[in-house]
């Protein structure tokens, strides 16, 4: 049954505007108007909402608000992965993802409704809260060098940028090398992880946190002042499907110029976006830590810091405040 009612709801989704008849779906899946019947009832059990009127048949009027598998497998069935895990709970994507590339050679995404332990980079704790954001970890097999590798954040971080830009209209900024601002607040990070071998990087598990539809009593005090959602800086409820969709095509569409192109070709694209430009911030990466603005983002990614006191300093992948 779990094969037809995915099946049924593709076909609905594809007659969305239109009402289709139990003896229609009955006929193109060769299945009894019974069986048909039951899987309309189990779809309605995870959030759908049906508008059924006798000699017209059933027209889908509403979607779940919560993360579904059957339907994100519809919406995205066209993505870079060949498997979809969907969880209501774990402590993290990012260490179940670690946990199925052990035993997957393919790409495959892990989203959770929930996180009980979710983490940022330097293991700083994330607030994933059911309802309202996108807490996913994407695993990837690039088969590169470990150079190469270098820039892959800077590629999906404009991916992100330019998802968030298409469905707000909005103008996200980045915060070199991967954490994405609105108004001089955080709205998404992420983390990159890597395992490999002396021939190269052979996966990247990359864990994604964005803020999407919460309201600013969703944070706690100190994160008012430093957090935003794109429902607050929009003012309008957003579509997480929609969203993930366009999420996901960004995400192929910049993974595959990773693949195929140097960075020096989108260079000008990244910086156009960041928001470090001109302005004086403290870096700090390892024991090192310095005041100064960043003056050149060269094409193997590294940034280029000029000090209080007129040097020069290179950074891989600093922690920045802003």
């Amino acid at each position: 049954m779990s094969k037809y009612k995915q099946e049924i709801l593709s076909y609905l989704m594809a007659h969305q505007t239109e009402y289709v008849s139990g003896q229609t779906l009955a006929n193109h899946f060769n299945i009894s108007r019974t069986a048909i019947w039951k899987a309309i009832e189990a779809l309605k059990t995870q959030g759908f909402t049906f508008e059924s009127i006798k000699n017209k048949g059933y027209r889908i009027t509403d979607l779940p608000h919560q993360w579904d598998r059957d339907l994100l497998s519809y919406v995205l069935k066209d993505a870079i992965i060949d498997q979809l895990y969907v969880y209501e709970e774990v402590t993290s994507t990012q260490t179940i993802a670690h946990e199925l590339c052990l035993a997957h050679d393919e790409p495959l995404l892990v989203l959770s409704e929930i996180q009980t332990s979710g983490r940022g980079r330097y293991k700083r704790p994330w607030s994933s809260q059911p309802n309202t954001g996108l807490w996913m970890s994407l695993v990837l097999h690039p088969n590169i060098s470990y150079q190469q590798i270098a820039t892959f954040n800077l590629f999906i971080s404009i991916a992100i940028a330019e998802a968030i830009k298409a469905i707000t209209h909005l103008e996200p900024k980045i915060k070199w090398p991967n954490d994405i601002y609105i108004n001089n607040k955080k709205v998404c990070g992420f983390l990159t992880e890597i395992n490999g071998d002396s021939d190269g990087v052979h996966t990247v598990i990359c864990g994604i946190g964005i803020n999407i539809n919460h309201n600013i009593d969703d944070f706690d005090g100190r994160l008012r002042q430093t957090a935003t959602s794109l429902k607050i800086e929009s003012k309008e409820e957003i579509d997480r499907y929609q969203f993930i969709k366009t999420l996901m095509d960004m995400i192929a569409h910049y993974y595959d110029m990773f693949l195929t192109q140097p960075f020096s070709e989108i260079k000008s694209v990244y910086k156009s976006y960041s928001m470090i430009w001109d302005r004086t911030l403290r870096y700090t990466e390892g024991n090192k830590q310095i005041h100064g603005k960043a003056v050149d983002l060269k094409d193997d990614g590294v940034l280029v810091v000029l000090d209080d006191n007129g040097a020069l300093h290179q950074f891989i992948s600093a922690d920045i405040e802003v």
